[in-house]
């Protein structure tokens, strides 16, 4: 994690000062360039701070030169400052005393380093009397400016014969502004990452190649977690075993626990009770344990898709990266930028990549909930077949029915403890943050009204590519037209890759098309944005904001208040007590839930949901599709975009298909027109 850390705000301090040396009335930039390193400074150790530094200016030195290297050294002073006075809860009395001490020694410093780099002092005192030389030539063109004209000559001429004085005042000056600002900003910062962990959240195991990885079989005794001291604990007296060559299937309502305890199948350690196996977890080590994540984008690596399947394996490790990639449904795809892949071919790649280290214990995580039908099938074939093919034991997470009932056996999660699987889904064991459902009247078929004949949104021979032009692009769409009308329900299908996403971001107005026109009223939707709300594939990715209350008001604009916070909130099942909840102490269904919140408090003309159902139990996918027909019926315009079909039809009543990016001929659902 510090290693983590280090590359990427070192790296960021870097881009801060090299935009400041190299472009133009961009110098502000360089008053935020210490942020990154106090965040560093902050939350890890101070040998961290110092690695920080030496990597950032090396880097900043070959990028920019002697002057970038300076300022880079500037703002790890001064980052370190403010960083320890946050880490040790000190307030501004601190920052003030260090500021009286450090700002005249950092710029005794400057004044010090530009006396032995001469080509650096003329070149900064040029700097500095161009810049006083050229405002006094504009102020002499203004007869009433022209005494301060003079000032400034007069000035331009000082620093020649008193460049000492005026580096070591101003660059004093800079750092007592420096040093108020990085104090600003970063207290910002902390307080939004204040609910997110610095340590691994993972494993906290010591890789060590000589240690004896033995991850089955395991037991736990009594385990119950807790993310950090005197924070609500997760899980609650949990005993299970898992032994060799099993197909077990963890299974339970959105924040019921099931992925904290994955992470402690996986290697991190319970904050109560015991759980033991014969040797160390090995996770991502051959022989070991493999985990695959809900997101899997947050596990590749490579920038192709063959690079991926191998990465942080020894050089010498032998791998038929054709036959895994085929295994999983990727075949022939071993030269694809991992980035166009879709979120279910990014799926089968982290399954790929699990299977390239062999390991004994196979972690799967909701890793069907963005596959289509066909593919989560084979999937689900794959990883049932793994036990007996390979003597691979494989702990399956998921929502759905059929897959736990493939498993040799279940074991139920609700509120973080073990209970009957009968009993897991139901709605009295769901999680606490969930609300009844909020009162839906669907009689008369009230889910499926007979949509106007005004059209709202046309899409007219849209095409578009990824990469175009490049030796990479791909080709998403191609000649797809298409009418959305007032009140209507449609349901976009279509397997992994056909270019659903692509599509919905289009008809968002967040992608322009490559070619064909997408209109809104008549419009372009691109200058439209906001008039069609988008629930992205990945809600995780649209949280922006601190609170759950803070997230909706952000995305519902000015108008919306507390009191719609609270509406919104029980309309899709959350609890008005949730809105001072952090996003990051959400589960996956519980953010799903809240970017559809917030997308109703905005009132679009138009819903487009990216798989709105994946990663939601039973009993809150039910919930989805009742609060949605409940929409519908009310007359709002909505675009599903999913691999589950079941009980959609309450909200659709027409159907269209996307096989390679080309519309097929729709259907309707129901014979309903």
């Amino acid at each position: 994690m510090e290693i983590a850390s280090i590359a990427i705000f070192g790296g960021l301090t870097v881009a801060l000062v090299v935009i400041a040396a190299v472009i133009p009335l961009a110098q502000a930039a360089g008053l935020l360039a210490p942020v990154p390193l106090a965040l560093v400074a902050a939350r890890t150790r101070p040998r961290a701070l110092i690695t920080a530094t030496v990597a950032s200016t090396a880097v900043a030195f070959a990028m920019a030169g002697t002057g970038a290297l300076a300022t880079v050294i500037g703002s790890a002073l001064i980052g370190g400052i403010v960083g320890d006075i946050k880490r040790r809860h000190r307030g501004l009395g601190s920052l003030t005393v260090a500021t009286l001490v450090a700002a005249p020694i950092i710029g005794g410093i400057s004044v010090l380093a530009l006396l032995i780099l001469k080509p650096l002092r003329e070149l900064a005192i040029e700097a500095m009397t161009n810049t006083l030389g050229g405002v006094a030539k504009w102020l002499h063109k203004w007869e009433p400016a022209n005494g301060l004209g003079n000032l400034l000559d007069s000035m331009s001429t000082s620093i020649n014969d008193y460049w000492w004085a005026w580096i070591w005042v101003s660059g004093t000056v800079g750092t007592v502004m420096s040093l108020y600002v990085a104090w600003w900003i970063l207290g910002g910062v902390i307080t939004r990452l204040e609910s997110v962990p610095s340590e691994d959240t993972l494993a906290g195991e010591v890789v060590d190649e000589n240690a004896h990885v033995a991850p089955l079989p395991l037991r736990a005794v009594g385990v119950g977690f807790a993310y950090r001291p005197g924070a609500r604990q997760i899980l609650h007296d949990i005993d299970l075993t898992i032994g060799a060559g099993e197909f077990v299937a963890i299974v339970g309502a959105n924040g019921s626990g099931k992925s904290t305890l994955a992470k402690l199948l996986a290697g991190r350690e319970p904050t109560v009770g015991s759980l033991t196996r014969p040797g160390l977890p090995g996770l991502g080590q051959r022989g070991g344990t493999a985990l695959v994540l809900q997101r899997p984008e947050t596990q590749m690596l490579g920038s192709r898709v063959a690079d991926d399947v191998v990465w942080g394996l020894p050089a010498d490790a032998e791998v038929d990266v054709e036959a895994l990639l085929a295994e999983v449904g990727l075949a022939g795809l071993g030269g694809r930028e991992t980035s166009d892949l879709s979120g279910g071919q990014q799926q089968r790649l982290a399954i790929a990549a699990a299977l390239a280290r062999d390991p004994a214990l196979l972690i799967a995580d909701e890793v069907t909930s963005m596959v289509d039908p066909d593919g989560r099938g084979q999937l689900l074939d794959l990883l049932a077949g793994l036990p007996g093919r390979r003597g691979i034991t494989v702990v399956l997470i998921t929502h759905r029915a059929n897959e736990a009932a493939a498993a040799d056996r279940v074991i139920a999660l609700a509120d973080g403890r073990v209970v009957p699987p009968e009993t897991s889904w139901m709605p009295a064991q769901a999680s606490s943050a969930l609300a009844d459902p909020p009162p839906v009247d669907l009689s008369s078929d009230s889910g499926r009204r007979v949509p106007s004949r005004s059209p709202l949104l046309v899409l007219d021979h849209i095409g578009h590519a990824h990469l175009p032009g490049s030796p990479w692009e791909v080709r998403a769409l191609t000649d797809v037209s298409l009418t959305v009308h007032r009140g209507d329900g449609l349901l976009i299908v279509g397997g992994n890759g056909s270019g659903k996403t692509t599509l919905a971001w289009i008809m968002a107005g967040l992608i322009e098309p490559g070619s064909g026109t997408c209109l809104l009223d008549g419009s372009p939707v691109a200058g439209q944005v906001g008039a069609v709300g988008l629930g992205f594939q990945h809600a995780r990715l649209q949280l922006q904001k601190t609170t759950v209350a803070d997230e909706i008001m952000a995305a519902g604009g000015e108008k919306v208040g507390t009191a719609e916070v609270a509406r919104v909130l029980e309309l899709v099942g959350l609890s008005r007590a949730m809105a001072t909840t952090g996003v990051d102490a959400l589960s996956g269904g519980q953010m799903r839930r809240v970017v559809l919140a917030g997308l109703i408090a905005r009132r679009p003309q138009i819903l487009v949901l990216d798989e709105p159902l994946a990663g939601l139990d039973p009993y809150a996918r039910d919930e989805i599709v009742d609060l949605l027909a409940l929409l519908r019926s009310q007359g709002q315009t909505i675009v599903i975009i999913s691999h589950d079909f079941e009980s959609l039809d309450k909200v659709c009543d027409r159907r269209v298909e996307l096989v390679d990016g080309r519309l097929v001929d729709g259907e309707l659902i129901g014979g309903v027109r």
